[in-house]
C-alpha cells in the first residue's frame, strides 16, 4: 500500500497544527490575563480610601509646588544679579593685577634678594665650632 502526500496536503496539515498551537496559546494567555486583571480588581477595592485619600491631596500638593516652584524662581533671579555683580568685580581685580603684575614680580623679587641677603649675613655672625 503506497500513500502519497502532497506539499500542499503537507503545509495545510502543518499551518492547521501551527494554527491550534497558537489559538492554545491565546487561550492561556488571556486565561492569565484575567487572573492578573482580578488580582489587580481586588487590590484597588481593598486600597480604595487610600486612593481617595490621594486623590483629594494631589490639588494641594500641585498648588504647593507651584508656589515652591514660584518662590524658587524668584531667589535665583535675585541671586543671577549678585552672581553678576561678583563677576564684574572678580573681573576688574584680575584686569588691575594683571596691570600691576609687573610691580609685584619686581616686589617678590626684591623681598628674596633681601631674604639670600639677610641668611648670608647671618651665616658671619655665628660663631663655628671645627672641634
Amino acid at each position: 500500500m503506497d500513500a502519497t502526500i502532497r506539499v500542499g496536503d503537507l503545509a495545510t496539515l502543518l499551518l492547521g497544527g501551527a494554527l491550534l498551537v497558537l489559538i492554545t496559546y491565546g487561550i492561556f494567555l488571556l486565561k492569565n490575563l484575567n487572573d492578573t486583571l482580578k488580582v489587580i480588581r481586588k487590590i484597588v477595592e481593598d486600597n480604595r480610601s487610600n486612593i481617595d485619600e490621594i486623590l483629594d491631596k494631589v490639588p494641594g500638593i500641585a498648588t504647593n509646588i507651584e508656589s515652591i516652584s514660584s518662590d524658587l524662581s524668584h531667589d535665583v533671579r535675585a541671586v543671577q544679579g549678585t552672581i553678576d555683580q561678583i563677576v564684574g568685580t572678580t573681573e576688574a581685580a584680575a584686569g588691575a593685577l594683571s596691570e600691576n603684575t609687573d610691580i609685584l614680580s619686581i616686589l617678590v623679587g626684591f623681598v628674596q634678594v633681601i631674604n639670600i641677603f639677610r641668611d648670608f649675613i647671618s651665616g658671619f655672625r655665628r660663631k663655628r665650632k671645627w672641634f
